[in-house]
């Protein structure tokens, strides 16, 4: 900084310092970009004003739901193949135990069942066989002496034609293959070599070189590959055939000494033979039992007593369980619930799961019941966010289940599938003053409401609490019976922007003279 700038900056530090002194020592305050604010207001009707009142207030919040049993017993098929209802008892009858809910089409699984009795009968009369052929297989054991000898003869054939013929023929191919790839590669290197001297002289271009030093690599890699097949036949191929072969050669000799083992060996392969036929014929008996037993599931049998509710297989599934529909394994056909016990399961925002705890009150309203509230309270919280429904997948909401307190008598008046919304009292003060919320207005980063005090109208700024639909808890700023504007942007709109200037002044002010100290 040169010497007039530090000049300027020391005179401009003294006069600010001498402003801040003058003003403490007279009282007299020196405007700074301060703007004019209005003594007179528009008339504010009396129809415009609301009465700050005390009294209790709940923070609450409000989700639609559907009312369930907590202890569903939940029918399903148990019937492995995809199947249809034949006939199901209307929803909303009452069954006792032991009573038929549903019958599934089972016609194909017993036509199934009639196909697989012919295997079976096939199955029986191949273990009949296999035991008929172990008998047999002793008339055979004559025979294996003759088939030693020749199997003899056959190895040491074998053995003489791999190394007479056989391999030298393998290894010429080789040796000749790695010749020519050796020859490849010194071609294809002179090629390159030239094509690059051409390039250098603008005569190629560098693809052609490219496309050379390509072919070079690739001729390396014949190459390569062509000395790995050699060196494998000689070290490692030659070896283990040679050795095979003569293995086999010295074996088919000892052959005939071990004819007896060998016939035992046949018989006892006979018997294991017997045995896998039997495992074959169990392997059927047991699918005829499986077949069976998925007939017997096609019938639904009630477990308990209770009215039937016809299932779904989504809250928000619109498909209904009826006659004629398709019903897959596990799939749930219908539940008897505990009507005494009901509860309705959530979808909450995850902006509003964190005012959520367990056993937060809670009230209930059911669409068919009317204007009747009943009582409950958060029974079950998901930490586990659930994926969002369409259109919206990026949406995360959390489960959060609501169990109805009320006497079983009245639980029993409602019905599982009944819409219902549900209030949970998040938070409750049970006397704090508060305003509407129409009446309160932020300006800038505080938040004012307009006060009548006689014949004029005061802003006031005040602290917030809690808030509902409606109202909004004052901590501070505002007294109960004060009369407040309930629309202050319509009819104090100008002083609204009067006040965020005098606001904004008031920050730069304060921020000027904190930069003088």
């Amino acid at each position: 900084m040169d010497q007039s700038n530090k000049a300027f900056a020391m005179r401009g530090g003294f006069i600010a310092k001498w402003l801040v002194v003058l003003t403490a020592v007279t009282g007299v305050t020196i405007p700074v970009l301060t703007y004019a604010v209005p003594e007179s207001f528009p008339i504010v009707p009396d129809a415009g004003f609301s009465i700050v009142s005390r009294g209790p207030m709940e923070l609450l919040v409000t989700q639609s739901g559907e009312l369930d049993s907590a202890d569903n017993d939940i029918l399903i098929s148990k019937c492995e193949w995809n199947t249809r209802i034949l006939s199901i008892v209307p929803e909303g009858t009452w069954v006792d135990k032991g009573d038929i809910i549903a019958e599934l089409d089972a016609s194909d699984i017993r036509k199934r069942f009639q196909d697989r009795a012919i295997l079976l009968v096939n199955a029986t009369a191949r273990l009949t066989d296999a035991r008929e052929d172990l008998q047999i297989q002793s008339l055979k054991n004559e025979s294996l002496l003759a088939k030693v000898k020749l199997q003899g003869q056959l190895s040491q054939l074998k053995l003489k034609g791999y190394v007479e013929a056989e391999y030298p023929q393998k290894l010429h191919e080789l040796e000749a293959a790695l010749a020519l790839a050796q020859e490849s590669l010194s071609r294809a290197k002179k090629k390159h070599e030239f094509v690059d001297g051409m390039v250098r002289l603008g005569y190629r271009s560098p693809t052609e070189r490219e496309t050379e030093r390509i072919n070079v690599l690739k001729k390396t890699q014949a190459l390569t590959i062509s000395q790995d097949k050699l060196d494998i036949l000689k070290k490692f191929t030659h070896k283990r055939t040679l050795t095979q072969l003569t293995a086999n050669a010295k074996e088919a000799k000892r052959e005939s000494e071990r004819v007896v083992l060998a016939a035992r060996a046949a018989i006892l392969s006979r018997e294991i033979s017997v045995r896998s036929r039997e495992r074959s014929y169990r392997v059927y008996k047991d699918y005829q039992d499986r077949l069976e037993k998925n007939i017997a599931a096609c019938t639904i049998i009630a477990t308990k007593s209770g009215e039937v509710i016809y299932a779904k297989e989504r809250s928000s599934s619109t498909s209904r369980i009826d006659e004629g529909s398709s019903i897959r394994y596990l799939q749930a056909v219908a539940t008897i619930p505990d009507r005494d016990r009901l509860q309705v399961k959530l979808r909450l925002h995850e902006s509003n799961i964190r005012l959520i705890q367990s056993n937060q009150k809670a009230v209930i309203q059911v669409d068919a019941a009317g204007e009747q509230r009943y009582l409950g309270h958060v029974s079950h919280i998901s930490t586990v966010p659930l994926s969002g429904r369409y259109p919206n997948y990026n949406l995360r909401e959390y489960r959060v289940t609501v169990d109805l307190d009320a006497d079983p008598e009245v639980s029993r008046s409602l019905s599982p599938g009944m819409t219902a919304t549900v209030n949970i009292i998040a938070d409750r003060r049970d006397s704090t003053i508060q305003a509407s919320v129409q009446s309160v207005v932020q300006v800038g980063d505080k938040y004012v409401a307009f006060v009548r005090n006689g014949d004029e109208v005061q802003h006031r700024v005040i602290e917030l609490g809690i808030s509902s639909d409606s109202q909004v808890e004052i901590l501070s700023g505002l007294e109960e019976g004060e009369e407040v504007v309930l629309k202050p942007r319509v009819t104090c709109a100008q002083r609204i922007v009067s006040l965020e200037k005098e606001f904004t002044n008031g920050h730069q002010q304060s921020y000027w003279l904190s930069m003088v100290r």
